[in-house]
């Protein structure tokens, strides 16, 4: 390592350990409910053996593009949401994009991508919650963030899962946007890649294949699923209760394009508006956890709703144990495939579904009354 990459390292140690707010800094509170630290495993979880790996993107649930192999892990980055994090970079090449609230209001992103080796330049890469990690453990995602929560490293101890966290790599897997540091805290200008994840996979012993299930429940290749609840051009909900997106359908693209915080939200690097072809808004009981501060979502079961093609149907969802996978569900509690292709899923705290408005007309939305979340 150079004397610039070495320093490069130090800074990012010390900045990220002192910037990292919310929960992420109450460890020391959180002690008493740390577990010990088992020897780390580069294979994630061991899945069942006798379950055969599907033939697909494990994300998307499409066919595999020629080069691409079955059972490659995903790769689930954490990237900040924040109105000053904005614009996010290589966010719009995702496979799906999950938001959850994190604390005061501010929301996070985990951006999948089923094949790490075609991530692009993304980020600002922030810190990893235990809420996000539990629709990332089930997929046997390598991780890649800057830092976690006490709940998010206790996760992570409890099944001795490797990932990629720049904490203790620096600029082996991450890389510091100078010119962006110019006009942004330094928090938002860290970042990541495939060469770069890469090489924290090989740092860290991480084994590439050996994931076996897929984001949902898609449907048959060649199968279109229709939605029959109802119309849905425009669709507006809270995230958290000071953080509204929006949804409007295109029906040139086939696709829903994403607002936030007032405006379009754009992909840095490409200057295109986040599009979805399936977009889920779950409902989950929140709480706070033991130190006051964090969110605490209830992943068993709950309610919803899924837009596709500018229709929508309400629906019900379940996932259970930390290793189980998100399922699908109609509304009297049977399997329901969803179609394949890139999705948006926000989980939601439930007392904000009465905010759900799937029906408005499909007109350019005035500028949202929520104000962004500080810093």
């Amino acid at each position: 390592m150079t004397m610039t990459k070495r320093l490069l390292a130090g800074i990012m140690l010390l900045v990220m350990a002192l910037s990292l707010f919310g929960c992420a800094g109450k460890d020391g509170e959180a002690s008493s409910q740390s577990t010990s630290v088992p020897k780390a495993s580069g294979e994630g979880l061991q899945q069942d053996a006798d379950k055969p790996t599907p033939e697909v993107n494990l994300i998307t649930g499409e066919p595999l593009k020629e080069g691409q192999t079955a059972g490659t892990r995903p790769a689930a980055i954490m990237v900040s949401n924040i109105a000053q994090a904005l614009p996010q970079r290589g966010i719009g090449s995702a496979d799906a994009v999950l938001e959850m609230e994190t604390e005061g209001g501010i929301t996070r992103l985990m951006a999948f991508f089923a094949d790490p080796t075609t991530v692009p330049a993304i980020g600002p890469v922030r810190s990893a919650r235990d809420q996000h990690l539990q629709f990332a453990l089930p997929l046997n995602a390598v991780l890649v963030h800057i830092g976690t929560s006490v709940y998010a490293k206790n996760l992570l101890n409890q099944y001795a899962y490797q990932d990629i966290n720049g904490l203790y790599l620096g600029t082996t897997a991450f890389t510091l946007d100078e010119e962006r540091r110019k006009t942004r805290n330094q928090e938002h200008c860290w970042y990541t890649d495939a060469a770069l994840i890469s090489a924290g996979m090989t740092q860290n012993g991480i084994v590439p294949t050996g994931a076996k299930n897929t984001l949902l429940n898609f449907a048959e290749q060649g199968k279109t699923v229709t939605l029959d609840g109802g119309d849905a051009p425009h669709v507006r909900f809270m995230a958290s209760n000071t953080t509204e997106v929006q949804m409007v359908y295109d029906a040139a693209s086939g696709t829903y394009l994403k607002q936030e915080y007032g405006a379009a939200q754009v992909d840095e690097a490409t200057g295109a508006q986040l599009s979805y072809k399936n977009v889920f808004v779950l409902f989950a009981k929140v709480t706070l956890k033991p130190d006051g501060n964090c969110t605490d979502f209830a992943l068993t079961s709950g309610e919803g709703y899924y837009f596709c093609g500018g229709k929508y149907q309400k629906i019900r969802w379940k996932k259970g144990d930390v290793t189980e996978p998100l399922q699908i569900l109609d509304e009297k509690g049977k399997a329901f495939d969803v179609n394949t292709g890139k999705s948006y899923i926000a989980v939601v705290r439930e007392e904000l579904a009465s905010e759900l408005k799937p029906d408005m007309n499909a007109v350019a939305p005035a500028a949202s009354s929520a104000s962004a979340p500080a810093a």
